[in-house]
């Protein structure tokens, strides 16, 4: 699917506790980046940014190539020696749901501790996701929230949580917010606008040199 540098997440010889960043990353910014890093400072567990293929309430959304999305993953990746980029749901291909990746990983590490790095609108959401149960016992929740209406609102949906699955592990991510959208880039770029402090500089340019966001690609 992609050129299998350095920074490429092989599931199956990949071993020990492990954090998803999943997403459309259409582009990946640096929201995106800030999370993932306030996360390693506060966990200091490797991150893998992990693409979809589509999912059951995304799929007439219009994507970049797989190879380009996964090329600017590759690229972030490359910066930071905690970080990995994977191809796992886009090469399973179709919907994809949280918890077929979340069985794969843990079938290459059964003992191993996963953490699920997620925003606060997704936790809201997320006892209505593919076998929530399962998912709530077995994997880490960790959400970034948006300044204190937005915190106490998480608070409170996550004692709701904690109530209904006693088991569930659930955990506030201490970052500033960093209010950056891939959605806003995009609208950005079909605009001829700057995105530079949106996106990190090697990404801008990237995105330039091949041209994206100017149609399907």
């Amino acid at each position: 699917m992609v050129c299998q540098g350095l920074s490429y997440l092989d599931i199956e010889n990949f071993t020990g506790d492990i954090a998803i960043l999943g997403g459309s990353f259409n582009p990946i910014h640096l929201g995106h980046i800030r999370m993932a890093e306030a996360f390693y400072t506060q966990f200091g567990i490797d991150i893998v940014l992990m693409p979809n293929k589509t999912t059951y309430y995304k799929e007439n959304k219009v994507f970049v190539s797989d190879k380009n999305r996964l090329n600017m993953l590759s690229l972030v990746a490359e910066q930071f020696p905690y970080m990995y980029y994977s191809d796992l749901e886009i090469i399973r291909g179709g919907v994809t749901h949280t918890i077929d990746t979340i069985r794969e990983l843990r079938k290459a590490d059964y003992t191993r501790n996963i953490y699920f790095l997620i925003g606060g609108d997704s936790l809201e959401w997320i006892d209505k996701w593919v076998d929530a149960e399962e998912l709530l016992s077995t994997v880490h929740f960790v959400t970034a929230v948006r300044g204190d209406t937005d915190l106490n609102r998480t608070k409170t949906i996550i004692k709701r949580l904690r109530d209904e699955y006693p088991k569930s592990r659930i955990s506030i991510l201490d970052m500033e917010d960093t209010p950056i959208s891939s959605s806003d880039i995009r609208k950005r770029l079909e605009n001829g606008l700057d995105i530079s402090g949106l996106v990190p500089d090697y990404i801008r340019d990237y995105i330039s040199e091949n041209n994206l966001f100017k149609g399907e690609q």
